[in-house]
């Protein structure tokens, strides 16, 4: 247990170190989009994650600052928000439609810093200027 424990800690401050992200912008982004979006849920089931970026980002998830799974978050938000801007119409957030394009990137990731990336690159896409990361 204290095994786990320690590789999931080490985990998360590599991911925070790999990221590179200024965590407190990215939790204001989220604080914004969540009143209007908060049934959009991840499309990443952590009940039995097999594939390694489901893994990491699972594993994340219960670390303090959980750097990865607060990235997805605000990623799977500003998703929804672009969609719906682009098109002018409400979806169903409780069953969004996905990005297979990215979810196939994402999901090739066998490490924190290609999540990173690849969040940060979608994220940007979605919300343009509005993103808390640098562009």
């Amino acid at each position: 247990m204290r095994l786990a424990l320690f590789f999931a800690f080490a985990a998360s401050t590599a991911s925070a170190q790999t990221c590179e992200i200024d965590i407190a912008a990215v939790e204001a982004r989220i604080a914004e989009l969540e009143p209007a979006y908060s049934l959009v849920l991840s499309d990443i089931g952590c009940d039995a994650p097999t594939n390694p970026a489901h893994v990491l980002m699972c594993n994340d998830a219960e670390t303090p600052g959980a750097t990865l799974w607060r990235m997805g978050r605000l990623d799977d938000l500003a998703w929804v928000y672009a969609v719906e801007n682009a098109t002018g119409q409400a979806v169903d957030q409780t069953n969004p439609p996905r990005d297979d394009d990215f979810i196939a990137k994402r999901d090739a990731c066998t490490d924190a810093a290609c999540l990173c990336d690849a969040l940060v690159r979608h994220t940007n896409d979605s919300l343009g200027g509005t993103s808390p990361y640098p562009q």
